[in-house]
């Protein structure tokens, strides 16, 4: 029994921390959504609703969020009722099949069950997100509350926040920290199997495992885990039977124009004069934060540091300063989501070797993320403040 102790401590704090982010989901649902769930979804009125959806869903007069297209998918994964018509980029959009996918297998394809599947599959991923974080911790000495610490990535408070895919590649990347270190490869490949599938972007871990292994001539391995990709590439070719091109990628030769680009040129809130301000202090916070995740991964690329995760950070540093302008740093939602995995395992890595600045990093993101719900947070407040 002994043995399992430190899992048990892990495993606890892990639920606490899903529970503290279920709490503030039931409570911005009955303060800001009516008490309706699928205001979570961030459905927009742009891009319409599928036809064949009987839900009665919280519509935004705007064009929503991705949140909302990962809901669909969860109801038509296999492209059989034709809800794909309700996308903005429909290839793009199915590649992240894990979490639907696993929403609608969990449903039983029930589309009655879908949603509430889809709230337990987003919270399965931050108990294994917050008990892969707990065990890291624990070896580092930090002991297992620091699983608590998953609350705070960028991806998990946006996918808490509007029911996005990225907490599951927040939870892989932890993952991919922990079993790479006690190298455990099953489970590993497991890890790497299910990033692939979560994002496109998740296929750099398995490139960075697969590279690691060829460099330390482990090249049997390497060509093992190189087949950890094969079920996304399967499911990428189905999806690329059932859809457009699409379209232009977000990749430049320029480097780092996107972030310079966005510096320069920053996108701020109708507001008032003050909350624009602060809203371009932390702005500059933010992408502060990018910069010296960067710096990380340069400083260690220069100490020759060689690992799976410093490879991974070195893939996904190449994605930071070669992602184009435009959508992909419209807001603190966009790149700080999609640079998780670089913020989160420079952050794990410093804190292998006692820094702490990388971390720090990663912690830049979140003042602007709650400045941008801000509008929940005071409902919030109001409506607990009156018990109403």
């Amino acid at each position: 029994m002994t043995s399992y102790a430190p899992r048990i401590r892990c495993a606890f704090f892990a639920v606490i921390c899903a529970l503290c982010l279920f709490l503030w989901q039931a409570l911005t649902v009955r303060y800001n959504y009516s008490g309706n769930w699928t205001g979570l979804f961030c459905t927009g009125a742009l891009y319409g609703t599928p036809p064949g959806l009987s839900e009665r869903l919280y519509v935004f007069p705007n064009r929503g969020y991705d949140g909302q297209f990962y809901h669909y998918m969860a109801h038509d994964p296999l492209f059989r009722r034709g809800f794909a018509r309700c996308f903005d980029a429909p290839r793009l959009r199915y590649r992240r099949i894990l979490v639907p996918g696993l929403a609608f297998l969990l449903a039983g394809g029930q589309d009655g069950a879908v949603d509430i599947a889809y709230y337990g599959v987003v919270l399965g991923f931050i108990l294994l997100g917050a008990y892969w974080l707990g065990r890291f911790g624990a070896l580092l000495g930090y002991g297992p509350w620091f699983g608590l610490c998953f609350a705070l990535v960028p991806a998990v408070l946006v996918s808490v926040d509007r029911l996005t895919v990225d907490v599951a590649l927040a939870a892989c990347s932890v993952g991919f920290a922990l079993y790479t270190r006690q190298w455990r490869p099953w489970k590993l490949y497991a890890v790497l199997a299910a990033a692939a599938l979560a994002r496109e972007t998740g296929l750099l871990l398995v490139v960075a495992c697969v590279l690691w292994l060829a460099l330390e001539r482990r090249f049997r391995e390497a060509i093992l885990f190189s087949t950890a990709a094969l079920p996304a590439a399967g499911w990428y070719v189905f999806v690329g039977l059932h859809t457009a091109p699409a379209g232009t990628g977000f990749l430049t030769p320029l480097l780092f124009s996107g972030i310079l680009d966005r510096i320069l040129h920053p996108q701020l809130p109708a507001a008032s004069a003050s909350i624009r301000l602060l809203a371009a202090v932390l702005d500059l916070l933010a992408l502060a934060g990018i910069l010296v995740a960067l710096l990380w991964a340069f400083r260690r690329a220069v100490q020759r540091a060689r690992t799976p995760v410093t490879m991974a950070i070195w893939l996904f540093a190449i994605l930071a300063i070669t992602l184009s302008g435009g959508d992909p740093w419209s807001e603190v939602y966009a790149f700080g989501r999609t640079l998780t995995p670089l913020l989160l395992l420079s952050a794990l890595d410093g804190l292998t070797v006692g820094r702490v600045w990388p971390a720090a990093a990663m912690l830049a993101m979140d003042p602007r993320i709650a400045l941008m719900m801000g509008g929940q947070i005071l409902n919030v407040l109001r409506g607990v403040a009156t018990l109403r």
